[in-house]
Formats: structure tokens, C-alpha cells, sequence
């Protein structure tokens, strides 16, 4: 699970969030902000921290091909997730991983 942000931080990352979706032009949708943020902290705390940038980007890059071949997103995510997160054994797995 993430650290607790400060509302400063959670401002933030709310305004970054917001530009980069305008920047690449990506719908506002529901991003599971605690899910990717919980798996990237285990990634980082179990490898080496510059697995995380690559480590998000192929995460972004199944759900894609996935939504692309008609799976839903959100079950696309969950499966990203749940496949990644079995990969980091020794931390738990968080909800929507399962």
C-alpha cells in the first residue's frame, strides 16, 4: 500500500495527472491511482528503483493491446496487476489485485 499523501502532495499529483492526460490526450478515466502506486512502491522496494519507470510503461502497454483486442480495461488492469504482482512474492498483493 502507498504512503499516505499530504494534501499538498495529492494536489500535486492531481495536477500532473491532469496534464499529462491533456498532453496525450487521454480521457479522465478512473485511474486506480492506489493499485499502480502500491505495485510500483513493491517494485521498487524488491528490485532496483529504475524498474519502475519500464515496469509502468509495460503495464500501460498490455492494457492497451488488450482494450485493443476487446478485453475491458478494468479487467485488463486487474490481470496487469495480479501478473506483476505475483512477480514480487514477498509483499502483499492489494485488493485490485486480486
Amino acid at each position: 500500500m502507498p504512503k499516505d499523501l499530504s494534501p499538498a502532495e495529492h494536489e500535486t499529483l492531481e495536477r500532473w495527472l491532469a496534464a499529462v492526460r491533456a498532453a496525450l490526450d487521454v480521457p479522465d478515466t478512473e485511474l486506480p491511482l492506489d493499485a499502480v502506486l502500491g505495485l510500483t512502491g513493491r517494485v521498487a522496494h524488491s528490485t532496483v528503483r529504475p524498474a519502475v519507470p519500464p515496469t509502468a510503461y509495460l503495464l500501460g502497454y498490455h492494457v492497451a493491446r488488450a482494450v485493443a483486442a476487446g478485453e475491458e480495461e478494468h479487467d485488463a488492469l486487474r490481470r496487469a496487476l495480479r501478473a506483476v504482482g505475483d512477480l514480487v512474492p514477498a509483499a502483499r498483493r492489494t485488493p485490485e489485485e486480486n
